[in-house]
């Protein structure tokens, strides 16, 4: 019984056709990889965002905190921005205030904003 081998053309063409599968592979690992970390920053960010919001509201202290700051040690790679507007729809007035986190040194707009309507100050 003779015994078939591969010629040397079947095994250009095996390495070839692994050349070009292996680093395509590879690079669609990497993207889900990076899609999946993304991600988690994202919904961290949402969930800091949320609770920051919560926090201003029902203290109250959105009245008169800062415009800017960040989450302290805990979680040092992200801050936030707040901005409050009027809001006006008929004869109700209110405040519009917008929360926005997003990782340090990130200017590019990516951040996660929340935005929620508080009552207009009394007037005296």
């Amino acid at each position: 019984m003779t015994r078939r081998r591969f010629t040397l053309v079947e095994l250009l063409v095996a390495v070839m056709i692994t050349a070009i599968v292996v680093p395509v592979a590879i690079g669609a690992m990497m993207s889900a990889s990076r899609a999946g970390e993304d991600s988690r920053r994202y919904q961290q960010a949402a969930v800091l965002a949320d609770n920051k919001l919560r926090e201003l509201v029902a203290t109250d202290d959105w009245r008169d905190a800062a415009d800017r700051g960040d989450f302290g040690d805990e979680y040092p790679t992200y801050i936030w921005t707040l901005a409050t507007e009027d809001w006006v729809e008929g004869d109700v007035a209110m405040r519009r205030l917008t929360l926005t986190v997003y990782p340090k040194g990130d200017d590019t707009g990516t951040g996660v904003s929340l935005s929620t309507l508080v009552p207009e100050e009394e007037a005296e």
